[in-house]
């Protein structure tokens, strides 16, 4: 019997990989390492990528918030006071603006996704699918959400502690969630 003579098969090349990098599954924008958030379109580039605020440093951020716009609030006062000394209308301002006040401050800073508290303890909020910032009307829809639980003794605000997202009533209300920054 005659050997098999055999020769040796070529190896084919190996396949060029393309070049991976992570990229927006929304908008198509290249993510950097490290990213949660794209920074195109404010989408999350990973749910496990935010981490929920404590609830302490919500607490915080909101006292932080409260001390402000009472702030602004005495001052306006005072300046509706000056002005309107002669007239039957204080009242009737000073009830506007116990409402017009906080409603522009928290609609705004929601709208831009961080309050001046938040700021400060460094959280802010996203909506649930992780787009940031989640803008002036979910923000005007967030405030009204807290003036709802307000409303309830309080019980939207403490639904923080027992719910697993850690979403109280104006949140659930918003679609929205506050992470770390």
């Amino acid at each position: 019997m005659a050997a098999k003579k055999t020769t040796p098969k070529k190896k084919a090349a190996p396949k060029k990989k393309a070049a991976r990098g992570k990229f927006c599954k929304s908008c198509g924008a290249k993510i950097e390492a490290g990213d949660k958030f794209c920074g195109s379109c404010g989408n999350s580039v990973s749910r496990r990528g935010m981490k929920k605020a404590s609830v302490g440093a919500r607490f915080g951020s909101w006292l932080i918030d409260i001390i402000i716009v009472n702030v602004i609030g005495f001052f306006a006062g005072l300046v509706a006071g000056f002005m309107l000394v002669f007239t039957p209308f204080l009242g009737a301002v000073v009830m506007i603006l116990t409402f017009l006040i906080p409603a522009v401050y928290f609609t705004y800073f929601f709208g831009t996704g961080q309050t001046l508290g938040m700021r400060a303890l460094e959280i802010k909020l996203c909506r649930t699918s992780g787009e940031y910032p989640i803008g002036y009307g979910r923000g005007f829809i967030r405030w009204l959400g807290m003036f709802i639980s307000a409303l309830a003794i309080g019980l939207g605000f403490l639904w923080i502690l027992i719910d697993k997202n850690k979403q109280g009533w104006h949140d659930k209300i918003a679609d929205t969630y506050v992470v770390k920054a």
